[in-house]
C-alpha cells in the first residue's frame, strides 16, 4: 500500500553488492542444486587398470551427468587391491533425471553407495 502507483504492475527487485563472498555464494549455490534433487553425491568401485575410471566417466556422460568433483581412493578400499573406491559429485538437469542416473549406475556397477539423499541417509545398492 506504500506505492499505490504499482498496484497490478509486475515490479522487480535488483539486488547487489560489491562484497559478496564468491565461497559463500557457491555454496548456497550447491545446496540449492542438492535441495532441488538435481546434485547427486555417491561413491562406486571400479577396476584399478586402465580403462577403470573411464568406465565410469563415459557412464556418467553417456547419462548425461556433469561430474563436479571427483576422488579415488586405493588404501581405504579392503575387498579387492585391484579395485579403487570413486567418490564422486555429479549434476543432474532435476530429480527424475537424478533417479535415471541413479539407475544407470547400479546396473553398470557392482558397488554403488549413494550418499547425503535428501531424507539425510545414506543408500546402498547393488548392481551386476
Amino acid at each position: 500500500g506504500l506505492l499505490p502507483e504499482l498496484i497490478g504492475k509486475k515490479v522487480v527487485t535488483i539486488l547487489c553488492g560489491g562484497n559478496i563472498d564468491t565461497t559463500v555464494l557457491g555454496r548456497c549455490l550447491e545446496r540449492g542444486l542438492a535441495a532441488d534433487g538435481r546434485l547427486l553425491s555417491f561413491t562406486v568401485v571400479v577396476k584399478d587398470a586402465p580403462g577403470g575410471m573411464n568406465s565410469l566417466t563415459q557412464t556418467l556422460t553417456n547419462a548425461g551427468a556433469s561430474i563436479k568433483d571427483i576422488l579415488h581412493e586405493r588404501a581405504w578400499l579392503l575387498e579387492d587391491v585391484f579395485a579403487v573406491r570413486v567418490r564422486c559429485m555429479v549434476e543432474t538437469r532435476n530429480a527424475e533425471h537424478t533417479e535415471q542416473v541413479k539407475t544407470t549406475l547400479t546396473s553398470n556397477f557392482r558397488h554403488v553407495e549413494f550418499i547425503g539423499m535428501s531424507d539425510h541417509s545414506s543408500d546402498t545398492l547393488q548392481g551386476p
